[in-house]
């Protein structure tokens, strides 16, 4: 619902002069009033439509009448990931939606909850939505059903199920028309999302063909920040190729318009891979130093996104045999992961291991792998990230003579090499 939502009710309340009490009665309980007014509660489209004819809503003199237009643009900034607008639009629509909006537009409202709750981080409501607009979807027309199959996908990228959200964003291409709204952008963003979805999935030509769909409508059309995000999947790409030198150019590319634009998120991003980059090549001097420039622009940035380059610079240390340094990353980056779960960052397995590593292995090792990660990347299908603790525990049952268990885990690997 949002903190926004809550402080409407209350304005609208004070209004017209009435108490928690006033208002509650009849409907809910004060108790339940103050939450919703506090917004740590959400309540049902029931209490809502009570709650509103009781405040009179329909014939207050509201600031911002909800239209068509409204609603639409509610849409746009959704496309855009423009949050602080989409929030306040949010409210309003879901606060004092007017009677003769049209249909199809009811409808899409509540599919794009589902993009709006993805948005703001609300899993939970987005899970629960998602279940909902399942049963209803034989239902849909072939526009509810793009948006549906979009927002789904959005729902299982942020859950790091990559496979399953690359499937539903190809379901959504199917069904792209000139019915949709703002049709060429929504086309293009899509396609933008593909090649986000095929790069995790390790798909790597597919990406290249879509973020050059993507980076083409974006050029034409001078929006740079979404430039440089295409530049930075094609600098991905390519390095995962070995053409090096182009994986370089895209990532140089995506630096000057991170710069013009001023966008550290952007810039975070390029230094990050560009590590990645020179970690390929061998040059791990060249590494460490875009991994700290990366860990610099991130100081003030949520845990998940701190570990990215903590994990990066203990990796390289442990690379080059600086075992000094590898314990300092990985001390930083025990100590933040042990507030997250491997949900919000996939680096949280990785502190656990490389304590293992440096400081000797021991049958711990085996039931955290056994029991924990394999069953975690194996239910989100990562089978490449899966892969480097399979061949850990293979090496690590052949160390201890136990040939034959070391023997089944390096088959897995086949398979997975297979998969990938």
């Amino acid at each position: 619902m949002g903190i926004n939502l809550g402080k409407s009710i209350k304005i609208n309340r004070l209004r017209a002069n009435m108490t928690q009490a006033d208002l509650a009665n009849g409907i809910i309980s004060v108790s339940y009033l103050s939450k919703i007014e506090n917004g740590t509660a959400e309540p049902t489209n029931e209490i809502m439509q009570l709650l509103r004819e009781k405040l009179n809503l329909y014939q207050a003199n509201l600031e911002d009448q909800i239209t068509n237009q409204t609603i639409i643009k509610w849409f746009l900034h959704l496309l855009r990931s423009h949050k602080e607008e989409a929030i306040r639009l949010y409210d309003q629509i879901n606060f004092a939606l007017p009677n003769g909006i049209d249909k199809q537009l009811l409808s899409l409202i509540d599919i794009h909850k589902l993009c709006y709750y993805v948005l703001v981080n609300n899993l939970e409501s987005a899970g629960q939505l998602l279940i909902s607009l399942h049963k209803s979807s034989k239902k849909f027309n072939d526009i509810e059903k793009y948006y549906y199959y979009k927002f789904a996908g959005n729902y299982y990228y942020k859950h790091l199920t990559y496979k399953k959200s690359l499937a539903f964003y190809q379901k959504a291409e199917n069904l792209l028309n000139p019915e949709l709204f703002h049709q060429d952008e929504e086309t293009h963003n899509l396609y933008y999302l593909i090649a986000l979805a095929a790069s995790k999935n390790r798909q790597t030509h597919l990406c290249l063909h879509y973020s050059n769909k993507a980076l083409k409508y974006y050029q034409n059309n001078y929006e740079l920040k979404e430039c440089a995000e295409c530049h930075i999947l094609l600098g991905i790409s390519y390095r995962r190729i070995k053409d090096f030198e182009q994986s370089k150019t895209n990532y140089n590319q995506a630096i000057k318009l991170a710069k013009r634009l001023e966008n550290n998120e952007t810039l975070i991003l390029c230094y990050q891979n560009l590590g990645k980059l020179f970690s390929s090549i061998e040059k791990s001097n060249e590494a460490i130093k875009y991994y700290k420039k990366s860990y610099e622009l991130r100081k003030n940035a949520a845990i998940h996104r701190k570990l990215t380059p903590i994990s990066s610079l203990m990796k390289e240390y442990y690379k080059t045999g600086d075992l000094e340094n590898t314990k300092k990353w990985l001390e930083i980056g025990t100590n933040l992961s042990n507030e997250i779960n491997p949900n919000d960052s996939i680096h949280v397995y990785e502190f656990k291991v490389y304590h293992y590593l440096i400081n000797g292995f021991n049958d711990s090792f085996e039931s955290l792998t056994i029991d924990h990660i394999i069953p975690f990347f194996s239910e989100k299908q990562m089978h490449f990230e899966a892969s480097t603790y399979i061949k850990l525990l293979a090496d690590y049952y052949f160390e201890n003579r136990k040939y034959k268990l070391s023997a089944t885990y390096y088959k897995k690997l086949v398979n997975i090499h297979d998969l990938s």
